[in-house]
């Protein structure tokens, strides 16, 4: 079995056997063994009209702060309507050019921008080896790089043939994961953006977007709703409470990082009756008193609260109230 035939079934193996979390990490580890590089990202792109804004951002072997770095080098990157990208990024560029191939790249041949260059050399990037997927996915396009360190350490042509021969395998083992593991996902993860003080953003995985726009219908990216903004800059918590949502945000080091949360009502399945029970049962109401105030039957309320219990997987009042405090349940 050649190294491309092995190197695709590892990919599948991988895809299957690991969680969501640790599944692309993986597959870059797996693929180090062929390529010898020093660091790689798979970036998911999210198509916004002309706007193109990263939905997820699997690094490896390099410092979290390249996505904000590269948003303040490069500025804003575009897909324009012929489907190519107006970007300072030379090796995008080119990989935008010959979508569903690999392209190699001498940075320092090919950069003509001192900033890319500097940029590029911080963060020991000589040699690039990058594909775009050429088709689109979920209005998303991918993005797979490879980086050397050295200038005398080039990718050659059999690197690129293992990229282009193993890379739609990859996708297809990327969807293969998240289908084996939809069901083990729990539903009230939270999920991120990362963006910066001014609100622009430089990171947002699909979901966040998705559930951005179930509290603002009218929202699309690049910058954070100002509805958002003037609530967190209102509140010494930087926290938000709104009727679908609870976010909150931290600010370190210029990148404001938000946690959004979807308030439980519809992803616990609570009905409005259990949920009016669940808030008087977390203030220390007894069964009879809670049957009183909701004019039911204490067994109603009994029968109530235990699936409520159920639902939010609690054994207690105790319990209950602190899943009440923390916001995840609209009372």
């Amino acid at each position: 079995m050649d190294n491309s035939s092995k190197l695709i079934l590892d990919i599948y193996d991988i895809a299957q056997g690991t969680a969501p979390t640790a599944c692309n990490d993986e597959i870059l580890r797996r693929f180090r063994r062929d390529l010898s590089f020093e660091s790689a990202l798979i970036g998911d792109l999210g198509i916004f009209g002309e706007r193109m804004i990263p939905t997820g951002a699997y690094l490896h072997n390099m410092p979290a702060e390249r996505i904000s770095a590269r948003q303040s080098t490069l500025g804003e990157e575009l897909i324009l309507v012929n489907g190519t990208i107006k970007t300072s990024d030379p090796a995008l560029a080119a990989s935008f050019r010959q979508r569903g191939r690999s392209v190699a790249t001498d940075i320092e041949r090919t950069a003509t921008d001192p900033h890319v260059l500097a940029y590029c050399r911080k963060y020991e990037t000589a040699h690039s080896l990058t594909w775009v997927s050429d088709r689109l996915v979920q209005d998303r396009l991918t993005v797979i790089s490879f980086w050397r360190a050295q200038r005398r350490q080039a990718f050659l042509g059999n690197a690129e043939q293992i990229v282009n021969l193993a890379m739609p395998h990859l996708l297809q083992a990327r969807q293969i994961n998240v289908r084996l593991n939809a069901a083990r996902l729990h539903l009230h993860a939270a999920v991120t953006l990362l963006s910066s003080p001014q609100g622009r953003l430089y990171f947002a995985v699909e979901e966040a977007i998705a559930l951005m726009q179930e509290e603002w219908p009218e929202w699309s990216p690049p910058f954070l709703p100002g509805a958002l903004l003037a609530a967190l800059r209102s509140r010494p918590g930087m926290d938000y409470a709104g009727r679908r949502l609870h976010i909150r945000a931290k600010l370190e080091q210029a990148v404001l990082t938000l946690s959004v949360t979807r308030r439980s009502e519809s992803v616990h399945g609570l009905t409005a009756a259990e949920r009016r029970c669940a808030v008087l049962a977390a203030q220390g109401l007894q069964y009879k008193e809670i049957a009183a105030r909701l004019l039911v039957s204490p067994s109603t309320v009994r029968n109530q609260l235990s699936s409520v219990y159920r639902k939010l997987n609690i054994k207690n009042k105790t319990s209950l109230a602190r899943v009440l405090e923390l916001g995840e349940v609209d009372g």
